[in-house]
């Protein structure tokens, strides 16, 4: 059997600035991913539309889009260059945006593509040609697993996403177990299992996190006093939401404003 061919055009890890930078639109050459372990508030806008990043997922960008870069985010990324008509489709066909199940394993073959020592030796080419094939095999895995149905998180991906974009999208609104489970008709503790499985962490886990990140856009604003933001981020109360908010940024609101105010370093 033929394997498809291409050409690895770029890869490695990538920040965009935290500070108020212009980067202008963009052609797309080649099939760009980008792979995110973290969540930011920044993202990429496509053909006009906002791509925001999001831990575990990835996002797509296919040859002929414009593409413009907004601040501040980190990902691991990879361009392939092909005129293959079979990889070409399979990469029309996936999604935009989607949850990359194996996303730790994708992360590690990047790694092991940024250390080679030689690049442009025999061993070293072979050596990024082999990660690449990789990489294209775990995505092509994670839709043939997709088609087939064979797992339960696949079973249920939509109603999966839409249960994470709720949470991502209404941190301050009710995010309880009962709730979520509501939203996507499953049962509570299957919805449980299935969206651990699928993120790594709990619903009630994911929902912390979005509060934070939306407490901490709400602080670098300065215009809501520390109380309006605990209410307008769904916490119980003020001293909740600080008792949270130091636990996982290692400072207080208050602390956090400042800090940023003198434009240290977050």
């Amino acid at each position: 059997m033929q394997l498809p061919h291409f050409s690895l055009f770029r890869f490695g890890t990538v920040a965009i600035a935290k500070k108020n930078s212009s980067y202008p639109l963009d052609s797309i050459s080649a099939y760009e991913f980008e792979f995110y372990t973290e969540d930011h508030p920044g993202g990429s806008i496509a053909d006009g539309k906002f791509r925001p990043v999001r831990k575990g997922h990835y996002n797509l960008f296919r040859p002929g889009q414009r593409q413009k870069l907004v601040a501040h985010y980190k990902c691991y990324f990879i361009n392939i260059v092909t005129q293959d008509p079979q990889l070409c489709d399979f990469f029309d066909q996936l999604p935009d945006s989607a949850p990359l199940w194996d996303m730790d394993a994708v992360v590690t073959l990047i790694q092991r593509m940024m250390s080679t020592e030689d690049k442009r030796s025999l061993a070293g080419r072979m050596q990024l040609q082999s990660c690449t094939c990789q990489i294209i095999a775990l995505l092509a895995k994670q839709r043939l697993t997709d088609d087939t149905q064979q797992r339960g998180p696949f079973l249920h991906r939509d109603t999966l996403i839409k249960v994470d974009r709720y949470i991502r999208e209404h941190p301050g609104e009710d995010l309880s177990l009962k709730r979520l489970a509501e939203i996507s008709n499953l049962d509570p503790t299957y919805l449980h299992k299935l969206y651990t499985s699928a993120y790594g962490r709990t619903p009630a886990q994911q929902a912390l996190a979005h509060r934070i990140l939306a407490a901490r856009l709400a602080l670098a604003e300065g215009e809501l006093s520390v109380g309006e933001i605990a209410s307008q981020c769904g916490f119980s109360s003020q001293a909740y939401f600080c008792s949270k908010f130091k636990k996982v940024m290692g400072k207080t609101p208050s602390q956090y404003r400042r800090q940023f105010r003198n434009k240290e370093e977050i």
